[in-house]
C-alpha cells in the first residue's frame, strides 16, 4: 500500500473525531492489519505538519488529532475525557491590536 493511501484511511479515521495516535493506529489496524505503528504515526506526523491533521493537547498529557476544516473549539469535559466541537461563530474576539492578521486562534472550553 502506497502513502497516500494510509494518509486517506487515516484522515477518514480522523473525521469529526477526535483521537489519539494510539487510537487511530488500532482503528487503522483493523482496516489494514500488516500496518506497522511506526508507520500510521510517522504519517500522523507528517500530515500534522502539513496541517492535513491538528494537534490539540487532550487530558492526561495525551495528544489528540482530528481531521476538520470548519473553525471551532473545543469543550473538553476533564470527568470524561470527551470532546466536544464548538462553533467559532458562537465565540467574539475583540480587542486584538491595529497589524494584527489573526492567523489561527485555538480555543479550548474545559469542564471540571
Amino acid at each position: 500500500m502506497r502513502t497516500h493511501q494510509y494518509r486517506d484511511i487515516i484522515c477518514t479515521t480522523c473525521t469529526c473525531r477526535h483521537l489519539s495516535a494510539d487510537d487511530i493506529f488500532d482503528e487503522v489496524r483493523v482496516k489494514e492489519p500488516k500496518i506497522g505503528r511506526a508507520t500510521v504515526y510517522r504519517n500522523i506526523e507528517a500530515m500534522a505538519e502539513e496541517g492535513v491533521l491538528r494537534r490539540f493537547p487532550g487530558i492526561n498529557g495525551k495528544t489528540y488529532y482530528e481531521c476538520n476544516d470548519a473553525t471551532h473549539a473545543h469543550l473538553v469535559d476533564d470527568a470524561t475525557g470527551m470532546f466536544c466541537d464548538f462553533p467559532m461563530s458562537n465565540i467574539s474576539v475583540s480587542g486584538i491590536p491595529d497589524g494584527y492578521d489573526i492567523a489561527e486562534i485555538r480555543i479550548q472550553i474545559r469542564k471540571q
